[in-house]
């Protein structure tokens, strides 16, 4: 059949008018403009016809000061199907375009070479937090992304307002040309969403059509004006304390598995959170911060305190039991040494013993899991563990099995658990003892040697011990732990005050 020739002249894009309150963004009115809402509901625009747009419902507001410089934006809430046929501009793996035609050349060259580094990694991270929540086993707390297309793209864009009740925001429908949208904030979480629509869970959960992500876009952007928007949305924040980040984020893996380790223990209570100077060398109520627990969990499950985003929450079970066996060794070991309050005429903790400090705490963490590296070992060389047509968890139970079968003769290192435990039970802990400060190095003193302090029991003088929380300080102790000359710190000689 041939189809029908239209008889009514279509209305062509240049003949919507500029709406200068917009920066002469071309708005049609449906609400305030029966002549507009006519013709839109009858189908008589020629961009209502045409394929070169996206078309999703959205807030256009004015950002700032409305009646001087402001800002133009678009508030949306795609799905992340809609979310990719948006932005099309993956910032890990961009689309061949004209950059240059688009006037986003410099920032497209500046992404390219950012994504060369660290974002890389942390754009797998977060796709892997994405999945976790795909699955249900966290809710997505996501931050707008915020982007940005040109003046290049600007005269072609439309706004079908439905709801004018608010003259700085409008309600409808937002006709987007087909062209990338660049991100001035958001890139690596941009990035893995672009990840996370292309694996095989995520379709087959239906995240493509139900997962939902909030985008903002700022309209009329030139390179110079994105530039500055990068950087008063990056530059000007501070920096938040990872204390802080850890005791918010109930959720994870790692916050879980280490509420269920210290549950009822001498550290329940006593890991301080924030920003305070609650493990500082006078302060006595907590035992360590957040982040140091956090370090000595990891070093006990994977031999390092990298990055915590890979312990998901079905490897809680396989580490619990190793986790919370270390918890009770410290309890067993120390706890009758952490007292709070202070007892009278006597330092704090920290001042007498090095087990009050991180360093310590962490280089026990790794001799621990070298001790029993040949049961921890296959859990942790299946955290990463995929296999098409299993689940992630079933990939990991699958993986630690076939782990357990392979040779394991070169993980030995020579020492139990049990030793370590007699071991750790026969060191002497104090900190200015000489086996201590040859191993941290003593503080300076005003005239440039050792620096001391008066013991409070007894008025001695004793050198006064550095507490650096160092890798190589806690390499360097761990290695001692398990080295054929640990009975060195089993020494009660005390550091020469000299």
């Amino acid at each position: 059949m041939i189809p029908a020739i239209p008889t009514t002249q279509l209305i062509s894009i240049d003949a919507i008018a500029g709406d200068p309150a917009y920066q002469d963004l071309k708005i049609v009115r449906a609400q305030s403009d029966a002549v507009a809402a006519k013709n839109y509901n009858s189908v008589s625009y020629r961009f209502q016809h045409e394929t070169e747009y996206t078309v999703v419902r959205a807030t256009l507001t004015r950002k700032g000061m409305v009646n001087a410089k402001n800002r133009l934006t678009v508030y949306t809430h795609p799905t992340l199907l809609q979310f990719t046929h948006m932005v099309q501009y993956d910032p890990s793996n961009p689309p061949i375009d004209n950059y240059a035609a688009l006037g986003m050349v410099t920032a497209h060259q500046q992404t390219q070479s950012d994504f060369k580094g660290q974002k890389q990694s942390n754009k797998m991270l977060f796709k892997e937090y994405l999945h976790e929540s795909i699955y249900g086993t966290r809710r997505a707390y996501l931050p707008t992304i915020s982007g940005w297309q040109t003046t290049a793209t600007f005269a072609k864009t439309i706004f079908v307002a439905f709801d004018e009740e608010d003259p700085d925001a409008l309600y409808g429908l937002i006709y987007l040309p087909k062209s990338p949208i660049m991100q001035a904030d958001g890139q690596t979480q941009t990035a893995a969403l672009f990840a996370l629509s292309d694996m095989k869970d995520a379709k087959d959960k239906g995240a493509l059509e139900n997962f939902r992500v909030t985008l903002e876009i700022e309209l009329n952007m030139d390179e110079k004006q994105a530039g500055q928007s990068f950087a008063d949305r990056n530059g000007r924040g501070s920096k938040k304390n990872k204390n802080l980040v850890i005791g918010l984020d109930t959720s994870s893996a790692l916050s879980q598995l280490r509420e269920e380790s210290i549950k009822g223990t001498v550290f329940e209570n006593r890991i301080a959170t924030g920003r305070s100077t609650e493990t500082g060398e006078t302060a006595v109520g907590k035992i360590v911060d957040l982040s140091s627990m956090e370090q000595m969990l990891m070093l006990v499950a994977t031999g390092n305190n990298g990055s915590t985003e890979i312990f998901k929450h079905y490897h809680m079970p396989a580490f619990l039991p190793y986790t919370r066996d270390f918890i009770l060794l410290l309890e067993s070991l120390f706890a009758p040494q952490w007292p709070a309050p202070t007892p009278i005429n006597q330092d704090p903790f920290r001042k007498l013993y090095v087990h009050g400090w991180p360093f310590t705490l962490k280089a026990i963490a790794g001799a621990y899991h070298r001790a029993r590296i040949s049961e921890i070992g296959p859990l942790t060389r299946s955290l990463r563990a995929k296999n098409t047509g299993m689940s992630l968890e079933e990939a990991f139970a699958a993986q630690v099995e076939v782990e357990k079968e392979k040779e394991s003769s070169q993980e030995s290192l020579g020492i139990s658990l049990a030793e370590l435990t007699s071991r750790l039970q026969k060191i002497d802990w104090i900190r200015y003892r000489k086996h201590w400060v040859d191993l941290t190095g003593a503080k300076i003193g005003k005239e440039g040697g050792r620096k001391t302090f008066k013991l409070k029991s007894t008025g001695e003088s004793k050198v006064d011990a550095q507490a650096q929380n160092t890798a190589s300080v806690i390499s360097n102790v761990r290695d001692m732990i398990l080295s054929p000359s640990w009975e060195i710190l089993t020494g009660t000689e005390d550091a020469e005050l000299i």
